[in-house]
């Protein structure tokens, strides 16, 4: 098991990134840079609609995205979102080329900057030639089918999830039960990791080489902690834990599935209540029990294995969410 630690700028070393592929890429503000967009609710719809506004600097974003393609024409945008201090896109790399994602990504980021202190020459970010994004990008990286749309409408609902994590917290506690095979569970904790498009279910046997597939799991499930993913299990056994360890050191997202109730006064143990104050945890029970029972036999591990496996397979939005019965 690699020991992860949270970076930005960790590139997937088993993938070629002078290779024909889609990606989604995820590039922070810096602290200091001006916002690059406001989201705000429109008042003309019933339900949650947000309108994104762009501020100078996310047009400038956006005009150096539309300006790459010149620099690169085997390269394509497929879609963006400039939030208030991120942008989103997905790429599309067309054919093998000399020229790396890195390098691509970095004639991006430098163009943004020389724009930004061209047409705002006494603006302290110039003055003080500091950049407008944090270090690196987060890449995630096209390999399952479907992941292309995934990406596609993950990036477009970005701002609605904004909204109702702004405007309705309680979205996060138990107000909500999610139906996976047939069966209405209980949610306890961020249900936008649900949305995730890099999900990857961990099931590991008592003797891991005897796990099927092992080798190409591990490298899927390690994928997916670089690429700021979400892990989905009910991590029984230590070697699954291992990875749940690393996926909170590395920040990336957990889905845990789990047999037993919370009540509103119920917090996650340990470590798990700050991956879950940061948004980064979401509990999926069955509600079977009243506690953790101390052992779990192996027909009934199978059983919340096979929940796991299919909130993996979820596409964005496509979770079946019911009101909970009051």
């Amino acid at each position: 098991m690699p020991d992860f630690q949270h970076s930005f700028n960790r590139r997937c070393l088993q993938h070629d990134y002078y290779s024909r592929c889609i990606y989604m890429i995820t590039i922070l503000k810096s602290p200091q840079a001006p916002m690059f967009s406001s989201i705000t609710r429109n008042p003309n719809q019933p339900k949650i609609s947000p309108i994104v506004e762009l501020y100078p600097t996310g047009r400038i974003i956006y005009d150096c995205l539309d300006e790459l393609r010149n620099d690169y024409p085997h390269i394509q945008i497929l879609r963006r979102i400039a939030m208030p201090d991120h942008l989103h896109f997905e790429i599309f790399i067309k054919e093998k080329t000399e020229i790396p994602l890195g390098t691509i990504m970095a004639s991006f980021k430098r163009n943004c900057a020389l724009r930004f202190y061209d047409e705002f020459p006494r603006s302290p970010l110039t003055e003080q030639n500091l950049p407008l994004f944090q270090p690196g990008f987060n890449d995630k990286i096209a390999v399952r089918a479907g992941a292309k749309d995934a990406f596609y409408d993950y990036i477009a609902d970005n701002p609605r999830r904004y909204l109702v994590k702004k405007l309705c917290p309680e979205y996060f506690f138990h107000r909500l039960q999610l139906e996976i095979n047939g069966i209405k569970c209980g949610l306890y904790g961020n249900l936008f990791l649900l949305d995730n498009p890099i999900k990857s279910a961990i099931k590991i046997s008592r003797i891991p080489e005897r796990t099927p597939d092992f080798v190409a799991r591990k490298r899927e499930w390690e994928e997916t902690i670089r690429s700021g993913g979400v892990l989905v299990s009910p991590f029984i056994n230590p070697y699954e834990r291992e990875y749940m360890d690393a996926a909170i050191r590395n920040g990336s997202g957990i889905i845990l599935v789990a047999d037993y109730r919370f009540s509103d006064r119920t917090k996650p143990y340990k470590e798990l209540f700050d991956q879950c104050a940061e948004g980064k945890l979401l509990i999926v029970t069955t509600e079977q029990f009243a506690s953790p029972p101390p052992k779990i036999d192996y027909l009934h591990a199978q059983f919340l294995n096979a929940i796991a496996a299919s909130i993996a397979g979820l596409a964005p939005r496509s979770a079946t969410l019911l009101p909970r019965p009051s």
